[in-house]
């Protein structure tokens, strides 16, 4: 991905929530890897809160976070969490929108499918 920032946090030194929360604002498409979601959900005292964190990343940046998951195959899937008020089709289209970003970044993309939500 052609002009990628990447940050890397020591999680003892650092809030993983404050670099996520300064990162985000600034990224046109933010991918957290499986390892600062373990970080985070560790500082904010579990997965659930980790979740509800990036959520509210999503809606103050009116944009979708993403998380790099890894498989049990070796490959990886990438997960989007969007603002409640988005739809599918906003979501698909906006994802649709950075393929090839993500394709430069993971590798060829082999599917893209979009878990229906409930909007507010």
């Amino acid at each position: 991905m052609s002009g990628t920032l990447r940050v890397t946090a020591d999680a003892s030194k650092v809030s993983m929530a404050a670099s996520i929360r300064a990162t985000a604002q600034v990224a046109p498409l933010f991918l957290l890897t499986v390892r600062a979601l373990a970080e985070l959900a560790d500082e904010l005292g579990g997965m659930d809160a980790a979740a509800a964190f990036l959520l509210e990343i999503a809606e103050s940046n009116n944009r979708p976070v993403a998380v790099n998951l890894p498989a049990p195959d070796g490959s990886s899937k990438t997960a989007f969490i969007a603002p409640k008020t988005w739809t599918e089709e906003r979501l698909a289209g906006w994802t649709a929108g950075r393929h090839q970003e993500l394709e430069a970044e993971f590798g060829r993309i082999t599917r893209v499918s979009v878990i229906p939500g409930e909007p507010a």
